[in-house]
């Protein structure tokens, strides 16, 4: 056990760490794809606000679920918008 540690603690020192470049010519691939994010980021949020309206009209209907569904929904756009854009902006460093 302790030799697969000192082994493991070895080999770290060894492997090379290259810094993150963006291949020539991707800078338009760049810019789409954060105009992409902003939208889908804009239509989650407009999405959340009519959700949130509609649960509160629908409270007098006995509608709540879909309203609730809706507001879940528009959650879930955001965060996941939000995740790819850190995770886009680790790799393009």
């Amino acid at each position: 056990m302790n030799t697969l540690i000192e082994v493991a603690t070895a080999t770290t020192g060894v492997l090379p760490n290259p810094e993150p470049e963006q291949p020539p010519g991707t800078e338009g691939v760049s810019t789409l794809i954060n105009w992409l994010a902003w939208g889908a980021l804009i239509l989650g949020l407009a999405g959340f606000l009519c959700s949130a309206g509609y649960l509160a009209f629908a409270a007098f209907t006995g509608r709540e679920i879909q309203g609730f569904k809706g507001l879940v929904i528009a959650l879930i756009v955001c965060v996941l918008v939000g995740a790819a854009g850190g995770i886009i902006a680790t790799f393009t460093g």
